[in-house]
């Protein structure tokens, strides 16, 4: 069946929870809600203005707190840490689905067994450590990241084949424990098997992405890097045809591609969408982390430029896409200087389609107040904006730029 772009859009918002102002609800219920929707929320260490993990379910939960995030892993109930494409917090209920690629990652990498005995002993009669715990042999010092001293490597291939769990992270810093102290009585740890791994992958990114394509779902599939035997492509494209057949997924034509939708999503397409506010969204977010997807369904060409040499970047290190309404429209550049307690907003461009509303203007000031204080800062101080009309609304309204 053919799917207009319109409809396409807010069935995908719907799935991202992007479309109302607390769509999952507030709290740490939220939070849970909102990690079990989308599958994965992807963890990144650049803080420019917040680690995306957090940024991500910011910009889905108003009353959202990093501590909400904390609580929910060291319960160890509902949340977990490993990989899906990349390293995120993970439905705890979707573990048994993971378990193959920690196979895989043992039987293809191996591990000096010495430091391996040695942590578990270590874990078993202290409880959860961290790499740090553990000195370098006879005084040596690491050389930096990549240079990682034996028993962290250890930790790291044990935490990737399953023997150990992250309890919880200080300062960012994993801590480790043994899976058996970590993982919850009640959780299914059965085999799946290849159907029900194919049907699992479908489901989940289909929730989340509202519509996709056979490799849009196969995306953000568990891998881990170097693994290469968990090839899950064949399961999800065999339940593709399993849950069209059955009707639970159904098959549709958007600008000229074919893509999938839970036929749930297909019954219920939203009609209304928020227009009283703005969202910055992490270039590690759910919705854009698929570049090509991306531009191919809403028209956005978005690279994050903090891995391109400077003299090569387009817009700015460390760019946020502008959300408003059922469309990206534009790129804001800044970053949080805590020390001082403001937002610096480098540079903002608007999209060249993007007609300026005072509809608009009213909520990109009020989200970007609100965002400012969500960073902890007190004010927001502009330098430019793109085109200059909007850059001088900015200055009539806010009095906030830059000489």
């Amino acid at each position: 069946m053919k799917l207009n772009l319109k409809d396409a859009k807010r069935i995908i918002l719907h799935g991202q929870g992007l479309l109302q102002t607390d769509q999952f609800g507030r709290g740490i219920n939220a939070v849970q809600k909102t990690i079990e929707q989308l599958g994965y929320v992807q963890i990144d260490t650049i803080s420019v203005v917040e680690r995306a993990h957090h940024h991500t379910l910011r910009t889905r939960i108003s009353n959202y707190s990093p501590k909400m995030l904390h609580k929910l892993v060291s319960d160890r109930q509902t949340v977990f840490e490993y990989w899906s494409h990349a390293a995120a917090f993970l439905p705890m209920q979707d573990y048994r689905f993971y378990q193959p690629v920690m196979k895989g990652f043992a039987k293809k990498n191996s591990i000096n067994q010495k430091v391996r005995q040695e942590v578990v002993r270590r874990i078993a009669a202290e409880g959860p450590l961290q790499a740090r715990d553990f000195e370098n042999p006879r005084g040596r010092k690491s050389a930096g990241w990549w240079d990682w001293k034996p028993t962290k490597r250890a930790m790291e291939h044990m935490f990737l084949s399953g023997e150990l769990m992250v309890r919880e992270r200080r300062g960012f810093q994993k801590v480790y424990d043994l899976t058996e102290n970590v993982l919850p009585d009640h959780i299914d740890v059965s085999w799946p098997t290849d159907q029900e791994q194919g049907h699992f992958y479908v489901r989940r990114m289909l929730s989340g992405l509202g519509i996709g394509t056979a490799k849009d779902i196969g995306y953000a599939r568990p891998t881990v890097k170097r693994l290469s035997d968990n090839n899950i492509q064949p399961c999800i494209d065999q339940s593709l045809l399993e849950m069209t057949e059955s009707g639970e997924i159904t098959s549709v034509e958007c600008n000229g591609t074919g893509y999938y939708c839970l036929t749930s999503a297909l019954n219920s397409v939203p009609t209304k969408i928020g227009r009283k506010r703005v969202s910055f969204l992490s270039p590690f977010d759910h919705m854009v982390i698929n570049r090509k997807r991306l531009l191919d369904l809403f028209g956005f060409d978005y690279q994050i430029e903090c891995y391109v040499p400077e003299s090569k970047r387009r817009f700015g290190y460390f760019v946020l896409p502008i959300l408003y309404g059922d469309a990206l429209v534009g790129r804001l550049d800044c970053k949080a200087i805590r020390k001082d307690r403001y937002l610096t907003i480098k540079n903002i461009w608007l999209e060249p389609d993007f007609r300026l509303n005072d509809l608009f203007i009213n909520a990109f000031l009020n989200s970007l107040l609100t965002y400012t204080h969500d960073l902890g800062c007190d004010r927001y101080v502009i330098a430019d904006a793109n085109p200059i009309s909007f850059r001088d609304i900015l200055k009539k309204q806010t009095r906030q730029i830059s000489a």
